[in-house]
């Protein structure tokens, strides 16, 4: 009766699971659907990992069995595309996590420029840089000046000079250029290379352009530099208050 009634591959469904239970599968994806994308919204669940795209996996597959009794073309395609599209996620996941690697200095700047993004979004942006090492008195930015190059201090020690004056030191992990590269504003100050070092830098036009076309991007590294610029903060207003030479960085 059923395979006469839905079919032959819904009617083998039907006759499975029997009717009442498909409904109730359907049911079931209808809750994970609404679910999950509520989820997603209140920040109780995050797009990346596995968790999402296995919740909608769930969703779209339920919904699509309970169409057996009840068959749409349209419904069908949408959930089929849906099912797809979450095994495209969660595959992308585990590559990602498997055979996507970042040497130990790239997972160092990595984790200062662009804390929280996954390993692949990462390595494009740092595949627009490169890593340097600096002689002494490289000048890394010009007081009254437009720079080249956002740099990270991977290792080693450079000086900020106001008016010929040295002003701060910069230790590992600190930003040169946060402030202006965004906008090619002039420099706020002269940045000199104090000691060998090793530097990460990234030309500043073809950050804009990256950071344009990705705004997660762009808004993990605003996230890095908001820090950046509150460790300085913090630390010139430690050394102001204990009236020593300042160290920043």
């Amino acid at each position: 009766m059923a395979s006469a009634e839905y079919g032959p591959i819904a009617g083998t469904v039907v006759g499975l699971l029997g009717e009442p239970l498909i409904g109730w599968i359907g049911i079931v994806g209808v809750v994970f659907y609404i679910g999950s994308y509520l989820a997603l919204q209140l920040g109780l669940l995050k797009g990346e990992g596995y968790t999402y795209p296995i919740l909608n996996l769930i969703g779209s597959g339920s919904v699509l069995i309970s169409l057996s009794t009840h068959f749409n073309p349209f419904s069908a395609f949408v959930e089929t595309s849906w099912v797809t599209i979450s095994c495209i996620g969660i595959l992308r996941h585990w590559f990602v996590t498997t055979y996507v690697r970042l040497s130990e200095e790239e997972g160092q700047v990595a984790a200062i420029l662009l804390p929280g993004l996954k390993k692949d979004r990462a390595k494009r942006l740092l595949a627009l840089g490169r890593f340097i090492d600096a002689p002494p008195e490289l000048r890394l930015a010009s007081e009254d000046a437009p720079i080249r190059d956002l740099s990270v201090v991977v290792r080693g020690h450079c000086r900020i000079e106001r008016r010929g004056q040295v002003v701060a030191l910069l230790r590992d992990g600190a930003l040169v250029g946060e402030l202006t590269y965004a906008t090619g504003a002039p420099a706020t100050a002269t940045v000199v290379v104090a000691e060998p070092s090793r530097l990460f830098q990234i030309d500043c036009g073809a950050l804009r352009g990256y950071l344009a076309r990705n705004a997660d991007v762009a808004a993990a590294l605003e996230t890095a530099i908001t820090g950046d610029l509150r460790g300085k903060l913090a630390e010139a207003t430690r050394r102001l208050s204990e009236n020593v030479p300042e160290t920043v960085g």
